[in-house]
């Protein structure tokens, strides 16, 4: 008997251990279904499988390989802790969220779907006083011609302007993984001034600016100053659907279709560089090609909201103003909100707000404006 009981008290408390074992990893499953996180504050696994699974749905994302799948999962799950750690902190004007790119780190979109910065910032004082701004169709380029800068700082612009409410803007199109931002900006802003100048918005042709023009270096980047040269130059640009889209690297321009112009202009100017009043006062008029710095993981995931940071001045992105506005005072009385840059950017609908973002305006003690936004801004001549 008492060989017995020496042997049955042990088993008993085994028992009794794998019991409350038992019962605390029920509580822990119990507790981490209702609230969908663990002890460590992360998001349940099978909660976050769930939810990656109604991304890739939604987004029509899959992979070659389980270990890339595996691998997509993680980097999802890191970027959803970040979104909802972000959201969740007090005093942001904007919102995270997810898109098409939430199962890219940074480090990867940031390879994808900017471009390394072409110089300084600070070379572009000088820039502006040394670039030739070609003013007559198909004219050569005089490299010792001063170039006229569109200089504005006076109170006249209207409050608010919004191109896509007149027209004079295209669908939010999508760069694909090259590095083409430059030609959707400099695409855009003839789209724009041809549809308010002659009443007619037509598509034009990124694929034969990425093809052809010899002034910027296709899918590696490039500026749209140079680009409206070269459109300038070649006296003109074909429609999208005569040279479609193929973010293709390194392809043979179509030489054939050079003189296929759905639209033409006579020139450009450079806003001085800067000075958001004269960047307002040009916006006023027609839409702005631009360069800012698109990097971080704030940007990447931004979804809706006045985006005000962080960024700096290391242009690295091509985008297009299309506008400007402020938040209204809140329904409760008090002052109006942040003034902002609408911006239509060219990662498609899946990013932003359905591919726009509001970047905050006139920011306190940045005469470069928010991300460097009037560095480096030009306008297309009709």
């Amino acid at each position: 008997m008492a060989a017995a009981s020496f042997f049955s008290m042990p088993c008993l408390l085994i028992l009794l251990g794998v019991f409350f074992i038992g019962c605390s990893s029920g509580t822990a499953r119990r507790v981490t279904s209702d609230t969908a996180a663990n002890t460590d504050g992360e998001p349940a696994a099978t909660t976050m499988m769930e939810m990656f699974q109604r991304w890739k749905a939604e987004y029509n994302r899959s992979y070659a390989t389980p270990e890339e799948e595996r691998r997509r999962l993680r980097v999802y799950a890191r970027n959803v802790r970040y979104i909802e750690a972000t959201n969740a902190a007090a005093g942001l004007a904007y919102e995270l969220g997810e898109t098409a790119y939430t199962d890219l780190t940074n480090d990867e979109f940031m390879a994808m779907y900017t471009a390394p910065p072409l110089r300084s910032a600070a070379d572009d004082d000088d820039d502006a006083a040394t670039t030739t701004i070609i003013t007559t169709r198909a004219g050569p380029v005089d490299e010792h011609q001063q170039p006229e800068v569109y200089f504005n700082e006076s109170a006249g612009a209207p409050a608010s302007v919004d191109w896509r409410a007149s027209g004079a803007v295209t669908e939010v199109k999508d760069q694909g993984r090259c590095g083409s931002c430059w030609a959707f900006s400099t695409v855009a802003v003839v789209e724009g001034i041809q549809k308010i100048k002659k009443g007619k918005l037509v598509s034009l042709s990124e694929q034969e600016l990425v093809d052809c023009d010899t002034l910027d270096s296709g899918c590696d980047g490039g500026v749209s100053y140079r680009a409206l040269e070269w459109i300038t130059a070649n006296g003109g640009i074909t429609t999208r659907d005569d040279y479609p889209y193929t973010g293709a690297a390194a392809a043979a321009c179509d030489r054939a279709k050079l003189s296929h112009h759905a639209a033409t202009i006579a020139g450009l100017r450079r806003v001085a560089t800067r000075s958001e009043a004269s960047l307002q006062n040009a916006a006023a008029a027609q839409p702005v090609a631009v360069s800012i710095e698109a990097g971080g993981d704030n940007f990447q995931h931004y979804r809706k909201g006045v985006y005000d940071g962080p960024c700096g001045t290391r242009l690295n992105h091509g985008v297009t103003v299309v506008g400007y506005g402020q938040e209204e005072a809140p329904a409760d009385g008090g002052a109006a909100g942040d003034k902002y840059w609408i911006i239509k950017n060219s990662w498609g609908k899946n990013w932003g707000d359905q591919g726009y973002i509001k970047m905050k305006k006139d920011v306190a003690g940045k005469p470069e404006g928010l991300c460097g936004i009037a560095i480096r801004p030009s306008f297309p001549l009709m």
